[in-house]
């Protein structure tokens, strides 16, 4: 390893250069963005995004040839495994044995996020909701797990999982489109239609489709509906599904 410049190392990350300050200090009244540092390695301080990324850095290690998490980096540029860079720490999963990212307790990214998907796709007999099984694969199969388990701690994703898996809504574009949370319930659409859980459908259009009809049904002059109905069904209807026949999806440009 590197020598670690003594006055370098208490303002700045060894890796990436930025400014970082210990967890336990308050953010100064800088406007420059100072991070917090996660570990103090070797080859110095070692800011949390680095420190992330160390963590999800996977390979053939340099200095012995296996294939695992390789965090450690050389005088060279090498990429070392924890035993070749030596002082880094464990960072092996207590539960299934996988180096990488430990969430909390000792538990890597990966078993908190199986965690997570068990409980939120719950159809409340305690099993995930059989339909739903394309869909739980999919999520742990994300390369980073760490941002699935950011992801479904949020509120928004949680509440139009939980809504699915109980069968709260119809298991279809229309009943996701019941649904608060929009955008969440927009991008679970996404990975459902490419999970196979649900039909391709152009979201464009069919975003389109659900709200002309809810302001179709506020006009009160039943005359001014039905003439709009017949404007938008074969006016604009008709533009959109030549566009999508033609170039295969509608997109934002004007008809």
């Amino acid at each position: 390893m590197t020598a670690v410049d003594p006055v370098s190392e208490v303002s700045s990350c060894a890796r990436c250069g930025r400014r970082v300050r210990d967890r336990r200090e308050q953010p100064g009244a800088s406007d420059e963005v100072v991070l917090v540092y996660m570990r103090r390695w070797p080859d110095g301080l070692i800011c949390s995004g680095c420190f992330a990324k160390a963590m999800e850095t996977y390979g053939i290690c340099d200095g012995c040839s296996a294939d695992r998490l390789l965090p450690g980096i050389g005088p060279d540029g090498q990429r070392w495994c924890t035993d070749c860079a030596g002082g880094l720490g464990d960072f092996t999963c207590t539960r299934c044995g996988r180096e990488g990212w430990r969430e909390h307790a000792g538990i890597c990214g990966w078993c908190v996020l199986q965690d997570q998907v068990q409980e939120i796709l719950n159809d409340g007999t305690g099993r995930i909701r059989l339909e739903l099984m394309p869909l739980a694969a999919q999520i742990l199969s994300m390369k980073r797990p760490r941002s699935g388990v950011l992801w479904l701690s949020r509120l928004e994703p949680q509440t139009v999982l939980r809504a699915i898996a109980r069968g709260e809504v119809p298991l279809t574009h229309e009943g996701l489109h019941s649904l608060p949370h929009r955008r969440s319930a927009a991008y679970i659409r996404d990975l459902m239609v490419t999970a196979g859980i649900l039909p391709p459908v152009d979201k464009w259009l069919f975003s389109f489709e659900q709200w002309w009809r809810g302001w179709l049904d506020e006009l009160p002059d039943p005359e001014q509906r039905k003439m709009f109905r017949l404007f938008i069904t074969w006016h604009y209807l008709r533009i959109f599904r030549a566009r999508i026949d033609a170039r295969g999806e509608l997109g934002y440009a004007a008809p």
